[in-house]
């Protein structure tokens, strides 16, 4: 769904992905707990604050993705975030040594509310690619590639300030996420999505959702 300003140009969001482990010793449900915990009486509570969504990969990797109206809005929740007494426990839980956190401008304001399963990769394009090239095949897998698939929910893009793309794809269940994905990779479209990217700078998760 996209959301149109006066000018006619689509509206600017923000898409916050942190990923991390948690501690070795951690309990699995009290974390799961907790994290519902800091998203009711925290993040919820933040101004420009959208949606918030966390899920856990089969090997343990934890990813939460947040949806802010601004930049500003999403660096003014992290700072209060990382002083706040009652996050500190929910914090603990985390090997910080494995956290990593980007903010990435979309213009697609989340409209999934019936998916259980995304999957979340993010990459940089080659040195050579002109944007508006890649711009363009990275819409038609969506439209052509990707949306058509048994499960599909919805599909955001975004890009970060320093030029590095996301693209998180949400599924209503893991059974459909793991149908589609190798026909993903075997579409004439999606082999050329996939040589305009750095592949060693390509990062890939499969996620399923707490919430």
């Amino acid at each position: 769904m996209l959301f149109f300003m006066s000018c006619s140009k689509p509206a600017s969001y923000v898409l916050e992905i942190t990923t991390f482990k948690t501690k070795p010793a951690t309990n699995a449900s009290a974390f799961h707990k907790l994290d519902g915990e800091v998203e009711a009486r925290f993040t919820s509570k933040q101004p420009g604050f959208m949606k918030r969504q966390s899920a856990v990969t089969e090997e343990g990797e934890y990813v939460v993705l947040v949806y802010w109206n601004s930049m500003e809005e999403a660096e003014a929740s992290m700072n209060k975030f990382m002083s706040d007494e009652s996050v500190a426990g929910y914090a603990s839980m985390i090997d910080g040594a494995t956290m990593s956190m980007s903010r990435y401008r979309v213009r697609e304001k989340f409209d999934a509310e019936k998916s259980s399963f995304i999957e979340v990769m993010s990459f940089e394009t080659k040195a050579a690619i002109e944007q508006s090239a890649f711009r363009k095949i990275n819409k038609k897998v969506g439209q052509q590639v990707t949306a058509p698939k048994e499960g599909f929910a919805q599909r955001i893009t975004g890009v970060n300030d320093t030029g590095r793309q996301v693209v998180v794809v949400y599924w209503d269940n893991k059974t459909n996420s793991d149908a589609a994905l190798q026909p993903f990779m075997e579409h004439e479209l999606s082999k050329k999505f996939m040589e305009m990217m750095d592949q060693s700078s390509i990062r890939f998760g499969r996620y399923e959702t707490l919430n």
